[in-house]
């Protein structure tokens, strides 16, 4: 009792068998209306055909008795034959009027549609004389009547067939479709494990020809395996990429490691070196040791700047480098920079003009990283005087509006008189290990680094490395554009 119940709560509890029997139902509602109609029609008219025959009626059966009675002015006999007509069920109102001046009217008197008329004659010595007229209404009441009864019972009957249909119809959908969908649906909602295979066991005989649930199965079988390869696949690779991760990781950690021993290694042994041709420069000996000495002094100090760099990108990549923005003079900045810059054209020993370039709208003081701001102009001068054999070095520092950025930014402009890059080398200047001119026969050296780092610490503080070959003023060949955020603080200028 149990089970019959669960299974008539599922089946009228399926909205998707409910759904087919209401259309079921109001498709054989409208049908069995249709086909009541054009029956009850066709009844209707066979019956009215019937109400109408009354005329034939009373020519056959009633008029001869009636002309007797007449001529015979026995009116109770009369009586007797127009109460036996208006006993008919199609007669709703008699009137009849004799010569002799008697009238008769039977029935409703109101009722005055669909008359038909008789006329009553005798023959009297080959003689017709007219002796009455019979008037007679017909009523299609008991036709209408018949007609309604048989209409009730053909909705009732349609009724009930439709109901036993939509109810027979819900019950062969839940057995042969929606109880295997849901236990379809239920396997796929049980399922949290996405590697297990979706197999349905549906509880069906065995079909010689697979239907369209069939194929839903093994489509969801096929489906889930292709998942399962698909997670498997996904897991390996994730798994490996984990793995080399970790190794990478690992090897990052060995090399920052490695170039933290080596920068120690190396410069405590290079610093040495410095030292003694220093001491060499400055003790009595021959000019022309003093100027070998000289010359490992510059070798030792390009040896030093290499290292710094290569340190300093590893420092870069590894996220370790911080930065330590500070409030600063603008004056005092000016001239710490003014000097490094003087220092690197004598480094170098190179007949060049430094020229430097202060707007007059600079603030008093600029909040940032000394430190770093004083590394990325010493790289660029550094680069220009490499570069340019004799000429001018310009430092312009002003504030500049960039209108993609809706911001004012503080802006270093480093501009030299040097040969100027070649318009295909431009896209590539800031490129790590990148050379203008990376031949074996070029005069200058270095490890391509300079820019790169440059380039990458401006991003760092927000800002942005540009160059411009030809120069912004046409004398120069070559300008490297330093722009940083416009940071102010209040305080007493140093």
């Amino acid at each position: 009792m149990d089970r019959i119940f669960s299974v008539f709560t599922s089946v009228f509890t399926d909205r998707l068998g409910l759904r087919l029997v209401v259309a079921t139902f109001l498709v054989s509602t409208l049908l069995s209306a249709i086909a009541s109609g054009v029956q009850l029609y066709s009844s209707f008219e066979r019956q009215a055909e019937g109400a109408y025959q009354i005329v034939d009626r009373i020519t056959n059966t009633s008029l001869q008795p009636l002309e007797n009675a007449l001529w015979q002015l026995d009116f109770e006999q009369v009586d007797i034959i127009l109460r036996g007509i208006q006993a008919d069920p199609a007669v709703a109102h008699l009137i009849l009027k004799s010569s002799t001046g008697e009238v008769i009217e039977l029935g409703d008197v109101d009722f005055n549609m669909r008359q038909t008329g008789f006329t009553i004659f005798r023959e009297v010595q080959g003689e017709t004389i007219e002796i009455g007229k019979l008037q007679v209404f017909i009523t299609l009441e008991a036709a209408f009547g018949r007609v309604w009864a048989q209409f009730v019972t053909l909705i009732l009957t349609n009724l009930i067939k439709a109901y036993f249909l939509a109810a027979a119809l819900l019950l062969i959908c839940y057995n042969m479709i929606t109880r295997h969908l849901r236990k379809i649906a239920n396997e796929i909602g049980n399922n949290t494990d996405p590697t297990d295979v979706i197999d349905v066991a549906l509880e069906r005989t065995n079909l010689a020809k697979g239907d369209v649930i069939d194929t839903i199965v093994q489509a969801l079988k096929a489906l889930s395996l292709r998942s399962r390869n698909q997670i498997e696949t996904l897991q390996r690779e994730v798994d490996s990429r984990r793995i080399a991760e970790r190794e990478a990781r690992s090897a990052d950690e060995a090399r920052k490691r490695f170039l933290a021993n080596m920068s120690h290694e190396v410069r405590t042994p290079l610093n040495a070196i410095m030292g003694l041709f220093q001491l060499i420069q400055m003790a009595d000996v021959p000019e022309r040791q003093k100027s070998q000495a000289t010359t490992g002094l510059v070798a030792a100090n390009q040896m030093l700047s290499q290292l710094t760099n290569v340190l300093e990108l590893s420092r870069l990549e590894g996220g370790a480098l911080k930065l330590h923005p500070r409030p600063n003079s603008t004056k005092r900045l000016v001239r710490h920079w003014s000097e490094a810059a003087r220092a690197v054209v004598t480094r170098y020993n190179k007949n060049i003009a430094l020229e430097v370039y202060s707007a007059p709208d600079l603030p008093d003081v600029l909040v940032i990283d000394e430190k770093r701001v004083a590394q990325i102009l010493t790289n660029l001068c550094d680069n220009a005087v490499k570069f340019t054999d004799e000429g001018k070095l310009r430092i312009d520092v002003s504030t500049t509006f960039i209108e993609s950025k809706d911001q004012t930014m503080f802006c270093v402009r480093i501009s030299d008189t040097g040969p100027g890059i070649p318009p295909g080398k431009l896209s590539h200047i800031f490129d790590r290990f990148s050379q203008i001119d990376d031949s074996l026969t070029r005069n200058t050296s270095g490890t391509g680094l300079g820019l790169s780092i440059s380039a990458e610490l401006a991003e760092l503080m927000k800002g942005q490395l540009k160059v411009e070959s030809p120069g912004f003023l046409e004398e120069y060949a070559t300008t490297f554009e330093l722009l940083l955020p416009f940071i102010t603080h209040k305080m007493e200028a140093a």
